[in-house]
């Protein structure tokens, strides 16, 4: 007999219906297999994007670890994207014009941020600096020409200042140069030990890609010529006819002419010369003070020695290791907020704490100069030696010099920068070059 099991195959096929409905509705209340206490996620972050540029001028990893504390201690998302200077140079100027700037950003002061602040793409910050409390050096919180305050500084002063390789330099039979016959005198004996022992080393590593470093070699000439020259200068005593100016140019000339650079000196950045010099690949080396950690780190404390760059004044100033070059103060780089943050008031207490514990870690681990008036800091009593001899210049100066471009508007300083860098291509003479600076010459009041 045939058996009509429809009906029983319908009922089978109703509570799988069933059950299979049930196990999803289970799945979405969140009851299928879970403990009926667990926690609900909570809530996400606020975040904070922040550029900075890549600082190898500060020992360790501090720049960057203490945005991942003061995030846990704000309850903030930080997301921190480091660039090279130049790229985040480029970097702002792109997300200007897109509208797309970051919520905190590093500049390199000068003239370069008045782009940022004429367009209103940042957040004052004098009042936050008031309300904290904190007490800077004089000269690291300057107001913008509208009055406002745009910079929370946050990077170690720096001066111009001469690296030597003593390896190299004890490899060759050489000592620092003092004076500059002895400068030429030691570019000679390089050469003369390159062709006795087919080796390529450059007396003075250099490289003028970025503009930067040639006119801090000329500058520093300039100052060890006569240390008071860019402020008869700026109070219009003297005008860059003056010998002094057309003298320092007719050197860079001549150490041209005594191939005291590499061959390639003009195609070579400013982080590519410093790698050089970390890889024994030149005996002297002008650049800025704060890179002596890295060199250290890379090189070993004893591998390398600091000095001023040889006087040029033939003894006008014998003590011409006492007049320094600042390389950045009026510079003023640091922090900027932008504007349209959603978290102004977070971000600009972030900053500030950064700023901080920065300058206190660099001066109680490391010995740079302390940029807050906070005399509760004290360097570490066994620094290395170049440091030191850094601290001792720093200690018994007699007179500061701005780096130029600090102290010019914008559209001045890059010319000024594209002629010193003709100079050093030998495509101005230095008659030309004193001819065509005179008459862009302009400094920020």
């Amino acid at each position: 007999m045939k058996i009509d099991n429809t009906g029983v195959k319908r009922k089978i096929h109703s509570y799988i219906r069933w059950l299979l409905v049930f196990a999803f509705i289970l799945t979405l209340t969140g009851c299928a297999g879970e403990t009926p206490d667990k926690a609900v996620p909570s809530a996400r972050l606020p975040k904070l994007d922040i550029w900075i540029f890549f600082d190898y001028n500060t020992p360790g990893t501090h720049y960057l670890d203490l945005w991942e504390q003061l995030g846990e201690e704000f309850g903030y998302e930080l997301n921190v994207k480091t660039f090279a200077t130049e790229e985040l140079k480029d970097k702002l100027r792109i997300s200007l014009a897109c509208d797309e700037l970051p919520d905190v950003f590093a500049v390199w002061g000068g003239s370069f941020p008045e782009f940022l602040f004429d367009a209103g793409a940042c957040l004052p910050v004098q009042e936050y600096i008031d309300a904290s409390g904190f007490s800077y050096a004089s000269g690291y919180v300057s107001a913008y020409r509208d009055g406002n305050t745009y910079i929370i500084p946050c990077l170690v002063e720096a001066y111009a200042v001469t690296y030597c390789n003593r390896g190299l330099m004890e490899q060759m039979g050489l000592s620092a140069p003092k004076d500059w016959q002895e400068l030429l005198d030691f570019v000679d004996a390089v050469n003369a030990y390159n062709r006795k022992n087919s080796t390529d080393y450059p007396a003075i590593g250099f490289g003028n890609k970025d503009s930067w470093l040639g006119e801090l070699l000329y500058t520093m000439i300039v100052n060890r010529e006569n240390p008071y020259a860019l402020d008869e200068l700026m109070r219009g005593k003297i005008s860059f006819t003056d010998d002094v100016f057309l003298d320092a140019a007719a050197k860079i000339d001549e150490l041209n002419r005594h191939h005291a650079f590499a061959e390639d000196f003009m195609q070579t950045g400013e982080v590519e010369s410093a790698e050089n010099f970390v890889k024994n690949g030149a005996v002297l080396m002008p650049h800025q003070s704060t890179i002596v950690y890295y060199l250290m780190e890379n090189m070993g404390e004893d591998a390398i020695e600091l000095i001023q760059f040889p006087d040029c004044s033939d003894g006008a100033f014998p003590d011409y290791e006492a007049y320094l070059m600042n390389a950045n103060h009026e510079m003023t780089p640091g922090l900027c907020i932008n504007k349209k943050t959603a978290y102004a008031d977070d971000a600009a207490k972030i900053c500030l704490e950064f700023s901080r514990r920065v300058n206190e870690i660099n001066v109680t681990n490391y010995g740079y100069l302390n940029y807050m008036n906070d005399s509760s800091l004290s360097v570490p009593e066994n620094l290395p030696e170049p440091v030191r001899q850094f601290r001792a210049m720093v200690d018994n100066r007699k007179h500061d010099t701005s780096f130029w471009y600090a102290v010019m508007p914008k559209e001045n300083a890059d010319k000024w920068q594209n002629y010193t860098k003709k100079l050093y291509a030998g495509v101005l003479t230095p008659e030309e070059f004193v001819k065509e600076v005179e008459g862009c010459l302009e400094f920020s009041q």
